[in-house]
């Protein structure tokens, strides 16, 4: 995906992945509150969950090959990430750690 893309539209992706992850970050900040990283924090999970999300289904081969199919893998991806931290979080904190 990212191979046949020019510079204009790439600068433009990374602008609204970073909005949309500022954004997504600050909403979840509201909603995790103390078990959450901050605003920045957040979203830098997020984008990082998105890359990964992309790249984990690239690699295994998803039979959908979309723009709709990558923007879950993206969404999907970015989410998971962020509830496995904030869940490994949650439990270190009860454990005292």
């Amino acid at each position: 995906m990212l191979a046949y893309m020019d510079t204009n539209m790439f600068l433009m992706l990374l602008l609204i992945v970073g909005v949309a992850g500022f954004f997504g970050g600050l909403a979840m900040d509201g909603v995790l509150e103390e078990d959450g990283f901050g605003v920045i924090g957040n979203m830098l999970i997020l984008i990082a969950g998105a890359v990964i999300g992309i790249q984990f289904g690239g690699a295994i081969r998803l039979p959908f090959e979309s723009t709709i199919a990558d923007a879950v893998r993206a969404i999907s991806g970015a989410f998971i990430c962020l509830m496995l931290l904030a869940l490994t979080k949650n439990v270190l904190r009860r454990f005292g750690l």
